[in-house]
């Protein structure tokens, strides 16, 4: 005997005694166990493993190991999936070898092989899961992975029954209860669950599919003959109810792995445990009423759990992979729900914020009635039971739901953006200026700045175009006449916000006084030019609110303006500085122009500012605020230059996140116009993906994989034209209520006269209705 005590937890009495936690060490891994009819012994089966144990108050003892035999006498046949002990004969075990065959053992036999009967060519592929029948123990059920199920006679040691199944057999179990005690369960790799009648082995009585992916396990609940549970790799587990003539869905608790065994806690109606093969090493217990937190867990495993069962309501058994069996209380389960944080928060879509929180944490104490409680208002929320000193059951208290929600203005800005945005077909100045005003309009100011600063950065070259933010030596000259402003135009230097401070030159002419020259000129002035102020006040009006308006000097050329020059160049006399401007503009300025005060030299030195690392920045930081539609259509927008700016992976992303929203708003359209013009293969491929859909028979609802008009299996045409009753081989139209179409002309046609559908079902269906 070996055995491992692995630490002493607290005692508390139950129907069998004096119950304790402790470990024993199966050496191998362990697949699956089971316990005797007086739950005294538990046999242990994996790929090397075959142990029969007897279970004390504090321990484990070991009383056989089948594989204690020969090198040369073991074989496939003890390496199991799966054990059943029969529910009658303390003796008999069934195990699922991988070997396709079933194997009854006989504890009782005098030999060290204990191997019974050996039910051979049964199975083509490996038996996943075995079940005795509970009030006939010589009958036995076994399930494949060759998509069949056999019903075994182990007293005529003959097979009395064979089932088809849609796909490979996860689980079966026969129902414990009497009514249906000829009832047995199956869970499919298909997801599918089904219901069949040994005595009827054609066809199945119900089926359902609830899964999305396969179904792993399945069990009977033991007290209400009506609810079966069902799991599987969607880390769902489903409590169905078959009584009625369909099957509905009537409790999902959601786990956090994928679910491979599940049964009900014994005497508890609302409880059920599970475990997962992968990725988790905890037992959950759950209540199907709270179905996103458990009641309870076990993590005492440190590899995935394969196997479990109750040995009472409070007394569990469980194995791993990491080689030890665990008799486990419940009493020393871990809470989850203790040191979950009692409240939830959501969003929704348009920027809504649901607040859920118990009133007790709001008023700090306990709510007095718990009238109300379950609407939607004011929902269920469960809370411990002071006075269960085990926590077996919960009690209900108020929780208050609250919602923020903003005006619809968030979400109309997105859709009428996304509807009146120009991503091409014009020029980069054309697109600016339009999703420019579209934005100013909605009100939207800094994303209507964004487009302006994105068509000065690109388009303020381009001669012709003239239009807010480009600053012209023409209007310029018109806002100062007494002014010369010298400006080089380059293609890739604008800066971020330029401040000019004039050279100033002056001597008092002839004729004036220090006051009459006050009034013609205000002194020193620095023009600042940013281009976010884009408008043509951005000159200071300061400059030319005292300087005479019937002047005008008409439009310098270019070769007349003299740049400003360098302090250390600039001469020392005033006058001589006067002299050269005055005769440098001799040509374009009339005789006037010797009575007015001395020029301001404004110059904008040339620099090598690169402004592509502030488009880059600002296409980040529209996406890192959640604005991916900013950040798209500018990208889209400037076309190669956009694509030069963003790396490969987050041009995938921002435009994966705006197809997704288009999409939820049901902008179809807009978002294949997106999806085409992304940059990147892998976006813009994806219309040519999914293109197809099947469709099925009317008649017998086999689905057409293969096209054509007419079915393969009752050999009815289905494709029929409601007006002509000839094959429609074109664009069918059909009505979604009643289900009746044709050709698309011969409807047109009919509904020009008639508003009746014309196969005679007396339905209103009009064309161009919504319906159809």
């Amino acid at each position: 005997m070996s055995y491992t005590r692995k630490g002493q937890g607290r005692e508390r009495k139950d129907s069998d005694g004096s119950s304790q936690k402790f470990v024993y060490d199966l050496e191998n891994s362990c697949n699956s166990i089971c316990t005797n009819r007086e739950e005294s012994l538990v046999a242990a089966v994996g790929r090397k493993l075959f142990k029969v144990l007897k279970i004390f108050p504090d321990q484990f003892e070991l009383v056989a190991n089948l594989r204690d035999l020969p090198h040369k006498q073991i074989n496939l046949n003890y390496s199991s999936n799966d054990v059943q002990w029969n529910p009658k004969d303390d003796a008999q075990l069934a195990t699922a070898p991988t070997n396709g065959c079933v194997v009854l053992w006989d504890l009782n036999k005098r030999s060290k092989s204990k191997t019974c009967h050996i039910f051979e060519n049964i199975h083509q592929r490996a038996v996943n899961k075995l079940s005795y029948h509970p009030h006939e123990p010589n009958i036995l059920l076994s399930g494949s992975q060759d998509c069949t199920m056999n019903c075994l006679d182990s007293r005529s040691q003959t097979r009395t029954a064979e089932y088809k199944g849609p796909d490979s057999v996860r689980d079966v179990k026969f129902s414990p209860h009497f009514a249906h005690e000829n009832y047995f369960a199956a869970a499919y790799e298909n997801g599918m669950v089904q219901i069949w009648d040994r005595r009827f082995g054609e066809s199945a009585l119900k089926q359902w599919s609830f899964h999305n992916g396969p179904a792993y396990c399945c069990d009977w609940h033991p007290e209400h003959e009506q609810w079966i549970m069902s799991a599987g790799r969607d880390k769902m587990v489903k409590v169905c109810d078959i009584t009625q003539g369909r099957v509905k869905e009537v409790y999902t608790v959601h786990a956090l792995f994928s679910v491979a065994r599940v049964k009900w806690r014994p005497f508890h109606k609302f409880h059920i445990t599970s475990c997962s093969h992968i990725l988790d090493n905890v037992v959950a217990i759950w209540d199907v009423r709270r179905p996103y937190i458990p009641y309870c867990s076990f993590a005492e495993h440190s590899d995935d759990v394969t196997d479990f069962l109750w040995l009472n309501d409070n007394v569990l058994l469980s194995c791993s992979k990491d080689k030890k069996l665990i008799q486990q209380i419940i009493s020393e389960a871990e809470r989850p729900a203790d040191r979950a944080t009692p409240t939830g928060l959501s969003f929704k879509v348009d920027g809504a914020l649901t607040h859920a929180c118990g009133d007790y944490l709001i008023h700090r104490n306990k709510p007095s009635s718990l009238a109300g409680y379950g609407s939607s208002r004011h929902p269920m929320q469960f809370r411990k039971n002071e006075g269960d000193p085990y926590q077996q059951r919960f009690l209900f208290s108020r929780s208050s739901l609250s919602e923020y929600t903003e005006s619809d203005l968030r979400e109309n800005q997105f859709v009428t953006c996304a509807k009146l945005y120009k991503l091409d077909g014009m020029s980069l100045f054309e697109l600016c200026d339009h999703n420019h005003k579209v934005a100013s309009d909605l009100g939207l100011d800094d994303i209507a700045k964004s487009w302006l600063v994105l068509k000065l950065l690109y388009c303020a070259n381009d001669s012709e175009y003239s239009g807010p933010g480009f600053l012209q030596l023409k209007s310029a000259s018109k806002h100062l006449p007494n002014r010369q402003i010298a400006t080089e135009c380059h293609d890739d230097i604008v800066r971020d916000t330029m401040k000019v401070e004039p050279s100033i030159s002056y001597e008092s002419p002839r004729g004036f006084t220090e006051e009459e020259n006050e009034e013609n000129i205000t002194g020193d002035v620095s023009a600042v030019l940013d281009f976010f102020e884009y408008d043509h006040q951005i000159i200071d009006p300061a400059l030319s609110r005292n300087l005479p308006s019937s002047q005008d000097w008409g439009e310098l050329p270019v070769e007349a303006v003299q740049l400003r020059r360098d302090i250390a160049q600039r001469p020392l006399s005033p006058e001589h500085d006067n002299c050269s401007a005055v005769s440098a503009s001799q040509s374009a300025i009339d005789s006037t122009a010797s009575m007015q005060p001395d020029v301001h030299h404004y110059s904008i030195p040339k620099s090598q500012w690169d402004f592509k690392f502030v488009v880059k920045n600002m296409l980040q930081f529209y996406a890192e605020m959640g604005d991916v539609q900013t950040s798209v259509s500018a990208t889209l927008v400037l076309g190669d230059l956009g694509k030069k700016l963003v790396s490969d992976e987050n041009i995938e992303h921002w435009f994966s996140s705006y197809i997704e929203m288009l999409n939820r708003y049901k902008l179809f359209s807009i978002a294949s116009l997106v999806t085409k013009l992304c940059p990147l293969s892998t976006i813009n491929q994806s219309n040519q993906q999914s293109t197809t859909f099947n469709v099925s028979c009317g008649f017998c609802n086999r689905c057409m994989d293969k096209g054509g008009w007419q079915c393969d299996r009752c050999g009815k045409i289905f494709s029929i034209c409601s007006v002509c009753h000839c094959t429609v081989k074109g664009i069918f139209v059909w009505c979604n209520l009643c289900g009746h179409g044709g050709h698309l002309n011969h409807l047109q046609e009919w509904y020009e006269t008639n508003s009746h559908c014309p196969a005679g079902c007396n339905h209103l269906c009009l064309l161009g209705s919504s319906a159809v």
